[in-house]
């Protein structure tokens, strides 16, 4: 009976198959080493690339008093900035009454200005944000009529009527009044 052998017998490395092998070898030698010599060139510049990114410097850690100092200037500097960029002429654009509200503005304080931290850093009874307003109207209709004006302006957060009252020393009686605006930058 015959047997079968599906298991390759090994093939003796002799003659023409050794050359076809060393041939093949000596075909990848020269790129094996394009390989390595790219190798090197890409360590070598990532090597180069370390050592021209910055460094980060470390700042020394400042005395507690020049720290507060520092504090100091930078709030003052961005308090400074803060009111460079106010939008004083779109402001004063809405606090123009309508034609139909005879109210004249008399004084205007931008001297309260909103933190950005949310600290509030202005007086107690100034509020952070707040533009007081001092106006005049030649009757009481109209100081109410500014307000609710005001009140309806998307610039400001709120209006509120502070104090008020009559001039008894001219003849018309006219309103003075002030309010308080707490503005959105």
């Amino acid at each position: 009976m015959t047997q079968l052998n599906f298991i390759p017998r090994p093939v003796p490395l002799t003659g023409w198959r050794l050359a076809l092998l060393a041939i093949g070898l000596l075909a990848l030698v020269p790129a094996a080493l394009s390989w390595i010599a790219r190798a090197q060139a890409v360590s070598h510049l990532e090597a180069q690339l370390t050592q021209t990114q910055p460094h980060r410097l470390t700042r020394p850690a400042l005395a507690p008093a020049q720290q507060k100092e520092l504090d100091q200037q930078v709030k003052a500097v961005a308090d400074a900035v803060r009111q460079l960029n106010l939008p004083i002429a779109r402001l004063i654009k809405t606090l123009q009454a309508p034609r139909d509200i005879h109210v004249a503005l008399l004084a205007l304080d931008l001297n309260s200005q909103p933190s950005q931290d949310g600290s509030d850093n202005t007086s107690p009874t100034t509020p952070a944000g707040a533009l007081k307003i001092a106006a005049e109207a030649e009757n009481a209709q109209d100081m109410i009529n500014y307000l609710a004006f005001l009140n309806q302006q998307p610039i400001f957060r709120s209006v509120y009527l502070v104090k008020h009252e009559t001039s008894a020393d001219a003849a018309d009686h006219p309103y003075h009044f002030q309010l308080e605006a707490q503005w959105r930058q």
